[in-house]
């Protein structure tokens, strides 16, 4: 078989595996506020049970080296395929809007995914409601 055969077959198969793992396992769907805490819906769109979930949840126009993250973190879960789910965590650094985006995850056989510039993931904004 000649050289370029054999590139040409192995493109047909790699190139297929280098999509599929470039997908966002976590879709973040909505997320709302209320007067004590954020609630964040999310699917898990990956092929197995989420283990561990970590979101990044600053306050909007905090300063990054100044900005606390809240803890929005699920350490022993299971998230399973194709299905959503709501979360709610309390707010960082006193009453506003957050941003929500996605940390890492940990699916059921080990291994563990984070987002990157190649592989990013959607990040949410949310508002709590208005003081009447």
């Amino acid at each position: 078989m000649s050289k370029a055969i054999q590139l040409a077959l192995l493109a047909v198969f790699l190139v297929p595996l280098a999509g599929a793992s470039s997908d966002c396992p976590v879709m973040l769907i909505s997320g709302a506020g209320d007067q004590d805490a954020i609630s964040l819906t999310f699917r898990n769109t990956g092929k197995l049970p989420i283990r561990r979930l970590e979101f990044n949840c600053r306050r909007v126009n905090a300063r990054a080296d100044k900005a606390r993250r809240n803890h929005c973190y699920e350490p022993n879960v299971s998230f399973l395929p194709r299905t959503e789910y709501t979360l709610q965590y309390g707010y960082p650094d006193g009453k506003g809007p957050v941003l929500v985006s996605l940390k890492s995850v940990m699916f059921s056989d080990g291994r563990t995914w984070k987002p990157s510039r190649r592989d990013p993931c959607r990040t949410l904004k949310i508002v709590p409601p208005r003081v009447k």
